[in-house]
């Protein structure tokens, strides 16, 4: 066999194995057209749909849009001041012992910064004291630990367990502000401008900067006013989005996905919500390493 013999039919078989491929290639993307298709036009019919984000809940209700404010300003006032302490504490957390220059002037410049507020940041009087104390308990550690240019690490325990009493009393007001005026805005919502129907379609959609940590509050108000425990029916949480179409597009997928899953899977809707390979890798994962341990034995 000549080597232009052997290259031509190189280039045969290159060709078909191209055409092939480039055939299978266009097949699926008309998969995932038809997907974005089906999923955007069930995003189309959903309603009412409820997204919170920041510090707004969005209503989308028979083709209207309503927005409402659920978080108030003094619900971040106290985290800024809740912050103080667990900033001093990270600045330190992998200091110990003598502070470097770069360290000290640091550590100046956030004492200059807390001084400056000290006398201008005004509360409503049943938690200005609080505050203050707070304030003035970081500055007196603070002042501490520059006059002695050194980091003690049971003084900064001591310091860090002491004003927590402080911003654990914060964190209860934040939260009950946060839930009273959550709750004023969208139980009206819930149980007065929805019919029957629409509460059982209701789909709620929070988004958040990063991964819900246990007890997140929205979720958890949101559980007890539709009697639901977990999110996936009726409640998805999408992180790291911050574009409501973005988010969408994510709630139109995970409900396609119930949808399809229940037709193909005999009812269950949560099939497709687990990845597609799981069960055949579990097993095949579960062989592979019942493998290794017979040849190790041996």
């Amino acid at each position: 066999m000549t080597w232009k013999y052997m290259m031509l039919i190189t280039l045969i078989f290159t060709s078909i194995i191209y055409v092939h491929s480039d055939a299978l290639y266009d097949l699926n993307e008309q998969f995932l057209a038809a997907y974005d298709r089906a999923r955007d036009h069930l995003i189309s019919t959903i309603s009412p749909i409820i997204i919170c984000t920041g510090d707004t809940a969005t209503v989308l209700h028979r083709g209207q849009r309503y927005e409402e404010q659920v978080i108030p300003k003094l619900y971040h006032d106290l985290k800024s001041i809740s912050h103080i302490p667990l900033t001093i504490y990270l600045r330190l957390l992998f200091n110990s012992g003598n502070l470097s220059d770069s360290k000290y002037i640091e550590l100046k410049q956030y004492l200059r910064d807390i001084r400056s507020l000290q006398n201008s940041i005004q509360f409503p009087t049943y938690t200005q004291q609080n505050q203050d104390d707070i304030v003035d308990l970081s500055i007196e550690y603070l002042r501490t630990v520059l006059k002695r240019k050194f980091v003690d690490k049971l003084q900064l325990k001591t310091y860090c367990q002491q004003i927590q009493t402080l911003f654990s009393i914060n964190i209860e007001l934040a939260a009950r502000m946060h839930l009273d005026m959550l709750d004023s805005k969208i139980r009206p919502w819930y149980q007065h401008h929805f019919n029957d129907t629409e509460r059982n379609s209701l789909r709620i959609l929070i988004m958040g900067p990063k991964t819900a940590r246990h007890g997140f509050l929205t979720k958890e108000y949101f559980y007890t006013l539709i009697g639901e425990r977990h999110e996936g029916k009726h409640i998805i949480y999408v992180e790291s989005v911050d574009n409501e179409q973005q988010a969408l597009k994510i709630l139109g997928a995970w409900l396609l996905d119930a949808q399809t899953s229940t037709t193909f899977y005999d009812g269950d809707s949560e099939r497709l919500h687990r990845d597609l390979l799981a069960d055949a890798a579990k097993t095949h994962i579960k062989g592979l390493f019942e493998k290794s341990k017979l040849s190790m034995s041996v």
